[in-house]
């Protein structure tokens, strides 16, 4: 795969924000950037797209080279973030020293982990403006129908952050998504399909109007059943061989200034959702109910054709 980058300090520069006039793009990270880029991109289009795009630099097609633009953006951010610990280290025959510079002084470690949160928040998300935009226009970048995330960005009901946050508020945070989406397509395989079948099967009057509120109940029912099934498994994480209390903030864990929830607060936080979902569940369930036609025996409390004074006899 041919390279995203052409390795000067001025692409960097325009690329990343916040790298100073003195800062000088090494060898070390302009092959980090190649790697992340040819990890992650085939990982998401296939090899295929993959090529395409990093050959249409000077392509005169504006959708290709807003592709190129796009995988630009998220591999310089993503792969910036991935060499963030090498960068903040100097290795030699005397051991591994931090980096020093006289007048000037190696970042806090939290702040260190607040750029790398920063830097992969938006790679990310420019990598998800990269998927719709092949997603969209699917005709220019063939072999999107056999791409490792086809399938799961096709069948998504929330394809994006921007998507979920409609429904529950994580401020169209990236990350956020990422580490739910196991819990967003199990919530989708177990109440999306059944429950938007039900929504097709409504008679043919009932318009795409009357049918866009029911969806957004039904979205909205999902994404907190989602949430829910989450919130144990995020509040611990699995280490290496060990399984510890997630203790991840913006101070770079440091338990001083934050702490894990609880089993009282999760408890509470979790029947609250448990209440809420059940609402939206009913608020669907009643929304759908009034689509539904209503039979004669409804309306006239017995079956009139069943009854002997409405046959008509010739």
């Amino acid at each position: 795969m041919k390279s995203l980058f052409d390795g000067t300090t001025d692409e960097l520069r325009r690329l990343v924000p916040g790298i100073v006039a003195n800062f000088t793009l090494k060898p070390a990270l302009k092959s980090q950037l190649d790697q992340s880029a040819e990890s992650l991109l085939p990982r998401f289009v296939g090899t295929t797209i993959a090529d395409q795009i990093t050959e249409s630099s000077e392509s005169s097609d504006a959708t290709l080279k807003g592709a190129f633009g796009l995988a630009q953006q998220a591999m310089a951010k993503l792969g910036f973030a991935d060499y963030l610990p090498f960068a903040e280290v100097q290795i030699g025959d005397d051991g591994i020293t931090v980096t020093a510079v006289d007048g000037r002084r190696a970042a806090f470690d939290y702040q260190t982990q607040k750029l790398d949160r920063s830097l992969r928040e938006t790679g990310w998300q420019k990598l998800d403006e990269l998927l719709q935009l092949i997603a969209a226009n699917d005709a220019k970048f063939p072999g999107w129908n056999t791409a490792p995330y086809y399938l799961e960005h096709q069948q998504a009901l929330f394809k994006t952050a921007q998507d979920f946050s409609k429904s529950y508020p994580i401020q169209n945070r990236w990350l956020t998504f990422w580490a739910l989406r196991p819990f967003i397509q199990a919530a989708e395989d177990d109440f999306g399909t059944l429950n938007l079948d039900r929504i097709d099967a409504l008679p043919n009057a009932v318009t795409d109007e009357q049918k866009a509120p029911l969806k957004r109940k039904l979205f909205r029912a999902i994404a907190y059943e989602a949430v829910l099934s989450a919130i144990p498994n995020l509040s611990v994480e699995l280490s290496g061989n060990n399984v510890q209390v997630n203790y991840a903030s913006q101070y770079g864990g440091n338990a001083t200034y934050y702490t894990p929830p609880g089993k009282d607060l999760l408890e509470w936080w979790q029947q609250n959702l448990r209440t809420q979902a059940d609402t939206f569940w009913q608020g669907f369930e009643n929304a759908l109910a009034a689509l539904l036609p209503t039979s004669p025996s409804d309306d006239e409390g017995g079956d009139l054709l069943g009854e002997e004074s409405s046959l008509v006899y010739i």
